[in-house]
Protein backbone atom coordinates (compact mmCIF):
# COMPACT_ATOMS: atom_id res chain seq x y z
CA UNK A 1 0.00 0.00 0.00
CA UNK A 2 2.64 2.34 1.32
CA UNK A 3 4.64 1.80 -2.53
CA UNK A 4 1.31 2.23 -4.42
CA UNK A 5 1.19 5.49 -2.58
CA UNK A 6 4.66 6.75 -3.05
CA UNK A 7 4.32 5.67 -6.93
CA UNK A 8 1.64 7.70 -7.03
CA UNK A 9 3.14 10.84 -5.55
CA UNK A 10 6.16 10.21 -7.78
CA UNK A 11 3.92 10.17 -11.16
CA UNK A 12 1.93 13.71 -9.80
CA UNK A 13 5.47 15.02 -9.36
CA UNK A 14 6.66 14.06 -12.65
CA UNK A 15 3.37 15.71 -13.86
CA UNK A 16 4.34 18.49 -12.55
CA UNK A 17 7.52 18.43 -13.75
CA UNK A 18 7.09 18.26 -17.07
CA UNK A 19 3.85 20.39 -17.02
CA UNK A 20 6.09 23.42 -16.36
CA UNK A 21 7.90 24.40 -19.98
CA UNK A 22 4.68 23.65 -20.88
CA UNK A 23 3.03 26.43 -19.33
CA UNK A 24 6.17 29.12 -20.51
CA UNK A 25 6.37 28.50 -23.48
CA UNK A 26 2.63 29.73 -23.57
CA UNK A 27 3.72 33.10 -22.59
CA UNK A 28 7.02 34.35 -23.91
CA UNK A 29 8.66 37.61 -23.11
CA UNK A 30 7.81 40.32 -25.31
CA UNK A 31 10.66 41.45 -27.44
CA UNK A 32 12.15 45.28 -26.87
CA UNK A 33 11.30 47.30 -29.73
CA UNK A 34 14.28 49.33 -31.40
CA UNK A 35 14.25 53.12 -31.46
CA UNK A 36 14.13 52.71 -35.73
CA UNK A 37 10.28 50.60 -34.85
CA UNK A 38 9.11 53.24 -31.90
CA UNK A 39 10.52 55.99 -34.76
CA UNK A 40 8.63 54.08 -37.50
CA UNK A 41 5.30 53.76 -35.44
CA UNK A 42 5.34 57.29 -34.81
CA UNK A 43 5.70 58.49 -38.12
CA UNK A 44 2.90 56.26 -39.13
CA UNK A 45 0.37 57.88 -36.74
CA UNK A 46 0.76 61.44 -37.92
CA UNK A 47 -1.23 62.16 -41.03
CA UNK A 48 0.46 63.28 -44.41
CA UNK A 49 0.37 66.98 -44.87
CA UNK A 50 -2.50 67.92 -47.11
CA UNK A 51 -1.58 69.81 -50.28
CA UNK A 52 -3.34 72.10 -52.50
CA UNK A 53 -2.02 73.04 -55.96
CA UNK A 54 -2.55 76.46 -56.85
CA UNK A 55 -4.98 76.98 -59.83
CA UNK A 56 -5.07 79.91 -62.10
CA UNK A 57 -7.15 82.81 -60.63
CA UNK A 58 -6.59 81.25 -56.51
CA UNK A 59 -5.69 83.55 -53.85
CA UNK A 60 -4.47 82.47 -50.06
CA UNK A 61 -8.25 83.81 -49.61
CA UNK A 62 -10.47 81.84 -51.99
CA UNK A 63 -8.30 78.86 -51.14
CA UNK A 64 -8.77 79.32 -47.28
CA UNK A 65 -12.33 79.67 -48.22
CA UNK A 66 -12.62 76.31 -50.40
CA UNK A 67 -10.68 74.12 -47.73
CA UNK A 68 -13.22 76.00 -44.91
CA UNK A 69 -10.57 77.77 -42.93
CA UNK A 70 -11.50 81.37 -40.72
CA UNK A 71 -9.51 83.41 -43.10
CA UNK A 72 -6.17 83.18 -45.40
CA UNK A 73 -4.09 83.92 -42.59
CA UNK A 74 -3.50 79.99 -41.54
CA UNK A 75 -2.41 79.52 -45.14
CA UNK A 76 0.08 82.34 -44.84
CA UNK A 77 1.43 80.97 -41.97
CA UNK A 78 1.13 77.45 -43.17
CA UNK A 79 3.67 78.13 -46.74
CA UNK A 80 6.86 80.60 -45.86
CA UNK A 81 8.19 80.08 -48.72
CA UNK A 82 4.53 82.31 -50.20
CA UNK A 83 6.37 85.74 -49.52
CA UNK A 84 3.51 87.83 -50.92
CA UNK A 85 -0.03 87.49 -49.36
CA UNK A 86 -1.60 88.44 -52.84
CA UNK A 87 0.82 86.79 -55.09
CA UNK A 88 1.00 82.87 -55.67
CA UNK A 89 1.12 80.88 -58.93
CA UNK A 90 -0.44 78.27 -60.88
CA UNK A 91 0.93 74.81 -60.58
CA UNK A 92 2.59 76.41 -56.79
CA UNK A 93 1.71 73.48 -53.90
CA UNK A 94 0.88 74.52 -50.96
CA UNK A 95 0.33 73.22 -47.51
CA UNK A 96 -3.09 73.37 -45.83
CA UNK A 97 -2.84 73.27 -42.29
CA UNK A 98 -4.90 70.85 -40.37
CA UNK A 99 -3.57 71.52 -36.80
CA UNK A 100 -3.01 75.31 -35.53
CA UNK A 101 0.40 76.78 -36.69
CA UNK A 102 2.69 79.57 -35.14
CA UNK A 103 1.77 83.24 -37.09
CA UNK A 104 4.14 84.94 -39.36
CA UNK A 105 4.74 88.29 -40.08
CA UNK A 106 3.32 90.09 -43.01
CA UNK A 107 5.60 91.47 -45.24
CA UNK A 108 6.62 95.61 -44.57
CA UNK A 109 4.30 97.31 -47.04
CA UNK A 110 1.16 95.28 -46.56
CA UNK A 111 -2.34 96.02 -44.70
CA UNK A 112 -4.71 94.50 -43.94
CA UNK A 113 -8.44 95.43 -44.72
CA UNK A 114 -11.74 94.20 -43.41
CA UNK A 115 -14.17 92.58 -45.77
CA UNK A 116 -17.99 91.04 -44.77
CA UNK A 117 -19.03 89.52 -41.86
CA UNK A 118 -19.56 85.94 -42.37
CA UNK A 119 -22.21 84.08 -40.79
CA UNK A 120 -20.96 82.82 -37.51
CA UNK A 121 -20.45 86.93 -37.08
CA UNK A 122 -16.46 86.96 -36.97
CA UNK A 123 -14.70 89.02 -39.63
CA UNK A 124 -12.92 87.30 -42.44
CA UNK A 125 -9.66 89.68 -43.20
CA UNK A 126 -8.20 89.87 -46.38
CA UNK A 127 -4.19 91.26 -47.65
CA UNK A 128 -3.90 94.10 -49.64
CA UNK A 129 -0.68 95.10 -50.86
CA UNK A 130 0.29 98.56 -51.72
CA UNK A 131 1.40 99.68 -55.10
CA UNK A 132 5.31 100.24 -56.11
CA UNK A 133 4.88 101.48 -58.85
CA UNK A 134 6.93 104.82 -60.08
CA UNK A 135 4.71 107.84 -58.74
CA UNK A 136 4.18 110.90 -60.63
CA UNK A 137 3.64 111.39 -64.51
CA UNK A 138 5.87 108.90 -65.68
CA UNK A 139 4.94 105.81 -64.21
CA UNK A 140 3.09 103.28 -65.97
CA UNK A 141 -0.07 103.02 -63.54
CA UNK A 142 -0.21 107.35 -63.22
CA UNK A 143 -0.19 106.98 -66.97
CA UNK A 144 -2.94 104.07 -67.08
CA UNK A 145 -5.32 105.68 -64.90
CA UNK A 146 -4.88 109.02 -67.02
CA UNK A 147 -5.80 107.39 -69.83
CA UNK A 148 -8.33 105.02 -69.16
CA UNK A 149 -11.00 107.02 -66.33
CA UNK A 150 -8.99 110.35 -66.25
CA UNK A 151 -7.88 109.18 -62.76
CA UNK A 152 -11.23 108.76 -61.64
CA UNK A 153 -10.94 105.61 -59.17
CA UNK A 154 -14.78 105.57 -58.97
CA UNK A 155 -16.21 105.35 -62.60
CA UNK A 156 -18.63 103.25 -63.52
CA UNK A 157 -20.32 103.80 -67.04
CA UNK A 158 -22.10 100.20 -67.33
CA UNK A 159 -19.83 99.05 -69.84
CA UNK A 160 -18.41 96.24 -67.82
CA UNK A 161 -14.91 97.65 -66.73
CA UNK A 162 -14.70 99.59 -63.54
CA UNK A 163 -12.65 101.85 -61.23
CA UNK A 164 -9.70 104.28 -62.35
CA UNK A 165 -7.83 100.61 -64.29
CA UNK A 166 -11.03 99.70 -66.20
CA UNK A 167 -10.88 96.29 -64.22
CA UNK A 168 -13.45 93.63 -65.88
CA UNK A 169 -14.88 91.82 -62.98
CA UNK A 170 -13.37 88.43 -64.21
CA UNK A 171 -9.74 90.24 -64.24
CA UNK A 172 -10.50 92.28 -60.79
CA UNK A 173 -11.36 88.54 -59.46
CA UNK A 174 -8.68 87.00 -60.73
CA UNK A 175 -6.17 89.37 -58.73
CA UNK A 176 -7.96 88.84 -55.59
CA UNK A 177 -10.67 91.68 -55.68
CA UNK A 178 -14.47 91.20 -54.44
CA UNK A 179 -17.20 93.15 -55.05
CA UNK A 180 -17.31 95.75 -57.96
CA UNK A 181 -13.55 97.60 -58.70
CA UNK A 182 -15.14 100.84 -58.50
CA UNK A 183 -16.37 100.23 -54.94
CA UNK A 184 -12.84 99.47 -53.92
CA UNK A 185 -10.74 101.90 -52.18
CA UNK A 186 -8.11 104.03 -54.17
CA UNK A 187 -5.02 102.08 -51.78
CA UNK A 188 -6.84 98.88 -53.40
CA UNK A 189 -7.13 99.28 -56.66
CA UNK A 190 -3.59 100.40 -57.16
CA UNK A 191 -2.41 96.85 -55.24
CA UNK A 192 -4.38 94.83 -57.34
CA UNK A 193 -3.47 96.88 -61.18
CA UNK A 194 0.62 96.53 -59.76
CA UNK A 195 -0.34 92.64 -58.83
CA UNK A 196 -1.95 92.36 -62.02
CA UNK A 197 0.68 94.23 -63.92
CA UNK A 198 3.70 91.81 -61.88
CA UNK A 199 1.56 88.75 -63.23
CA UNK A 200 1.01 89.92 -67.40
CA UNK A 201 2.49 93.67 -67.87
CA UNK A 202 1.46 95.97 -70.00
CA UNK A 203 -1.22 93.25 -71.86
CA UNK A 204 -4.28 93.93 -70.06
CA UNK A 205 -3.99 97.97 -71.43
CA UNK A 206 -2.25 97.56 -74.69
CA UNK A 207 -3.63 100.86 -75.89
CA UNK A 208 -3.04 103.02 -72.54
CA UNK A 209 -0.09 101.22 -70.73
CA UNK A 210 3.37 102.36 -71.76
Amino acid sequence: MNKLVISALGGIGIAFSLGTPALAASSPTPKPQTKAEISSKKSADVPAPKVHVVAPGDSLSSIADAEKLASWRPMWDANADVQNPDLVYAGQKLVVPTIPVAERPLPAGVIVQDVAPVASGNVQRRSVSAANYSAGSGGWAAGVRQRESGGNYATNTGNGYYGAYQFSAGTWASVGGTGLPSNASPAEQDARAQLLYNQRGCSPWPNTCR
